[in-house]
């Protein structure tokens, strides 16, 4: 980007001693010229790169969402609904699943839902049961306990012998344990009933959710578009087989609020630090020559791929690599600007420092902009 600067020299020198004659070209001011213009232009380069660094990489991001289907299990495509680069709304079809593996599930499973339902009444009924049955042995319990005293009273004024209150004591521990058999079984029955979680038993609830999870699947066999835009390319075919968050096809949203009118660009470090956020920059690109586009930075991000660390067994990677580039995001003055995603172009920043060097680099920018015309349609 530096070379129209030496042009321009050139085209001075030229100027001021061959085609006006300003000034006796001597050999003395052959060697000035050649030597200081030189340095000085050096000097010049160094502040513009350091003070308001250019960039060859301003390129426009857009955001796209991968079509992935979210159902539980692989489906077969029935039908395609969408034609790329066509215009849609969200929520209109993009793609259907035959949706009979999981009708039979959603059918299934309300099957199972209405079963644990009628079962939640059976759980009832054996609860009354089980209480019925250690009221009965509540009342075995006091029966055997009275015929129990009852003999002991009798074999103290000898009118019953022994045996009789042996057997007496024999059928009160029998009743005992079967009224803690009883009282057992009545608990098993309670807690089978009760078992519920927020006010519906537990196996209804699950049965609901499961159903519930069914029913899901069987909507999501109707994929649809998640916002406003286009589907940029179709590659499966009705009877293809999809799996679960396989992307299938980019959907391109339309461009929201917060990237309207910015562009991301890439700084080498050596002049990245004179990158701040507010500063003036100015952008252009190829398919707009002779056209300068101003705007600020907005923000700046003082990380790379290469300075991350990820969690890992092995040892960090140190090997010599690229020379990092780190980016930025401009946001320009003109946020209606028709920039297709994936255009590239040229820009650069001005610092408040060294406003010499500035002029320089506003010569650059306009000059590459009006290259932009020879280079334009080859």
């Amino acid at each position: 980007m530096q070379w129209p600067i030496f042009i321009i020299y050139t085209a001075l020198v030229w100027l001021v001693f061959a085609k006006l004659r300003l000034l006796p070209f001597t050999l003395p001011v052959a060697l000035f010229f050649a030597s200081a213009g030189p340095i000085i232009i050096f000097l010049a380069l160094v502040a513009m790169n350091f003070y308001h660094p250019g960039t060859s990489d301003v390129r426009i991001f857009q955001r796209v969402v991968q079509i992935a289907p979210r159902t539980s299990a692989p489906g077969r495509v029935a039908e395609i609904a969408v034609k790329p680069d066509v215009r849609l709304i969200k929520g209109e079809t993009l793609f259907r699943i035959d949706s009979t593996p999981f009708e039979y599930d959603v059918r299934r499973l309300e099957a199972a839902l209405a079963a644990a339902e009628q079962n939640v009444g059976q759980l009832k009924a054996s609860l009354d049961q089980a209480s019925a049955a250690r009221a009965r042995a509540e009342a075995q319990v006091a029966l055997a306990q009275q015929t129990f005293d009852r003999q002991t009273e009798l074999l103290q004024s000898r009118t019953v012998a022994q045996a009789a209150v042996d057997t007496a004591t024999r059928n009160l521990e029998a009743a005992r344990q079967g009224e803690a058999e009883a009282k057992a079984a009545e608990e098993r029955a309670r807690l089978a009933y009760e078992s519920n979680i927020g006010n519906v038993n537990t196996s209804v609830a699950q049965a609901q959710q499961q159903l519930a999870a069914a029913r899901t699947n069987l909507a999501e066999t109707n994929v649809t578009a998640p916002c406003d835009g286009y589907v940029t390319n179709v590659n499966i075919l009705p009877g293809s087989i999809v799996s679960p968050s396989a992307s299938v096809m980019p959907f391109v949203c339309d461009q929201d609020a917060d990237m309207k009118g910015k562009v991301v660009a890439t700084f080498d470090q050596a002049s990245f630090l004179a990158v701040q956020p507010g500063e003036y920059a100015e952008v252009i690109f190829s398919m707009y020559p002779g056209q300068i586009f101003t705007g600020k930075v907005e923000s700046i991000a003082d990380i790379t791929t290469g300075g991350t660390l990820t969690p890992s067994g092995a040892l960090p990677d140190v090997t010599a690599r690229a020379a990092p580039r780190f980016g930025a995001i401009i946001k320009l003055d003109d946020p209606d600007l028709r920039l297709p995603a994936g255009a590239q172009g040229t820009g650069a920043v001005y610092t408040g420092k060294v406003q010499f060097a500035g002029m320089l680099r506003m010569g650059v920018v306009r000059t590459n902009t009006i290259l932009n015309y020879v280079a334009w349609g080859t």
